[in-house]
């Protein structure tokens, strides 16, 4: 069987890295993804085996017209640092009122965090338009040409645009701090599945071998306030519960034998 997989990701992830050096470890072929659309067609389209995303894409894909066995295998980040980053004269969430934010999608990842700030705020959704315009670096880019008044952005992106001149309005790790990181996302009917779980094997002892304290297990915590964020904007994915996002029945294997 082929030790390939195929993978999409905004960035790369630092564990595949001393996998990579492992000999005889899973042949990743890498491509970065210009956003979550991307990700998802890509999915659909049996293009790649698996992509390292936003956790809450889940909720929002399996929604989609076509498969919708698209499930987190596993959590790569415990959480995705994301600064809310806006023009000099948004120095608050309130000052969004009005404003067009550029996302990566609309209706999923990490905008709904975003969107659940502003109704925090009192800002209610016809009070401001959402941008689709790519992944982090594309917002960036977007933002720094005045295409939009705010996005979320990670690092190094959200320092250099402090440096730019732009404003640091508010944290979603600050506002949530159980707020889960990006996660391995696939289809579970995939029939790469069992690639992935060895791909998903690697990273655990890669994760072992530097003493990384998280779990590649996503948390309860976590997930809890993605379906929360939902319930609270009143959309699709309210009530769902942790087996309609998670299934870790891949990672789980790999644990009972190393216990």
């Amino acid at each position: 069987m082929s030790n390939r997989i195929n993978v999409m990701w905004f960035v790369p992830l630092p564990l595949v890295m001393l996998t990579e050096q492992v000999p005889g470890a899973t042949v990743i072929k890498a491509a970065r993804n210009p956003s979550s659309d991307a990700q998802f067609e890509a999915l659909v389209a049996g293009e790649v085996d698996a992509v390292v995303t936003a956790m809450d894409n889940v909720i929002g894909w399996n929604r989609r017209p076509g498969p919708q066995d698209f499930r987190v295998v596993a959590q790569v980040e415990r959480t995705t640092p994301l600064t809310l980053v806006g023009a000099p004269d948004r120095k608050s969430v309130a000052d969004l009122r009005g404003a067009n934010l550029l996302v990566d999608a609309v209706d999923n990842g990490f905008v709904i965090a975003l969107r659940a700030m502003l109704h925090e705020a009192g800002v209610d959704e016809i009070g401001y338009r959402l941008t689709p315009a790519g992944g982090v670096t594309e917002r960036y880019e977007a933002l720094l040409a005045g295409r939009g008044d705010a996005t979320l952005l990670g690092q190094p992106f959200a320092t250099q645009a402090a440096e730019a001149g732009l404003i640091q309005i508010a944290s979603v790790q600050q506002a949530y701090p159980a707020f889960p990181g990006q996660g391995i996302v696939m289809r579970m009917g995939h029939p790469a599945r069992e690639r992935v779980g060895e791909w998903l094997c690697e990273l655990e002892r890669a994760r072992r071998q530097v003493q990384d304290p998280d779990s590649l297990r996503p948390t309860d915590e976590g997930v809890a306030v993605l379906i929360a964020h939902r319930r609270l904007l009143g959309l699709p994915g309210g009530e769902d519960t942790h087996s309609d996002i998670v299934d870790t029945s891949l990672l789980e294997t790999f644990l009972r034998k190393n216990q």
